[in-house]
């Protein structure tokens, strides 16, 4: 019995697939560098930055290794490529994310919810396209919320406060999270967010 000579495009595939492999190991991803995010403060990496106002969370720069763990930059190189890398992939980083428009009976945006499975999804707000993207949709300074690593929901600040009963599903997904970010309400700019209260039943 003689094997027959595999064609040339499914040879590429295959290396194409051992590629892959070699980049993906069983249960983790691949790197994709330095990013900026939002965590809980009591982490406090020896490099991060304050939030302004906060009490509960900072920024640091991390990758991402296991659904658990982080690693955090210890160099100012790492936090300046995480700096960049935010400013370049911020927009695919938003198309690659679950973007849910709510819109009250005058059509209006009233909340928009950003969800995912990324563990590094906070780092969506400290984009710059985050901003870009929404503060037409909220108006400027919107309200960002990180109650996990996988929810961000916003706001816009001139309608002043959240609904009650919004704020207690909010804070009942932060106290059931096996990965907890802030209860806090941020203020929204251009790559950054300050602390403006935090969130009530």
């Amino acid at each position: 019995m003689t094997a027959t000579r595999p064609r040339r495009h499914g040879k590429r595939a295959f290396l194409a697939l051992l590629a892959a492999a070699s980049l993906t190991r069983a249960g983790e991803t691949a790197d994709q560098g330095w990013r900026l995010t939002v965590i809980p403060s009591y982490e406090r990496p020896a490099q991060h930055e304050n939030i302004p106002g906060s009490q509960t969370a900072i920024v640091a720069a991390a990758r991402h290794r296991s659904y658990d763990e982080f690693e955090y930059a210890t160099t100012k190189a790492a936090w300046r490529q995480a700096v960049a890398l935010a400013a370049d992939r911020g927009d695919a980083w938003l198309r690659a994310a679950d973007v849910q428009i709510r819109r009250d009976r005058h059509r209006v945006i009233d909340r928009i919810l950003v969800k995912g499975g990324d563990p590094l999804l906070p780092a969506l707000a400290l984009a710059p396209a985050f901003y870009d993207r929404f503060e037409p949709l909220l108006g400027p300074g919107f309200h960002v919320i990180i109650p996990d690593r996988n929810t961000i929901a916003l706001y816009p600040r001139a309608g002043g406060m959240i609904p009650p009963a919004e704020a207690a599903a909010l804070l009942r997904l932060n106290r059931a999270a096996g990965y907890p970010v802030s209860r806090e309400v941020f203020r929204a700019s251009r790559g950054s967010l300050a602390a403006d209260g935090i969130l009530e039943e």
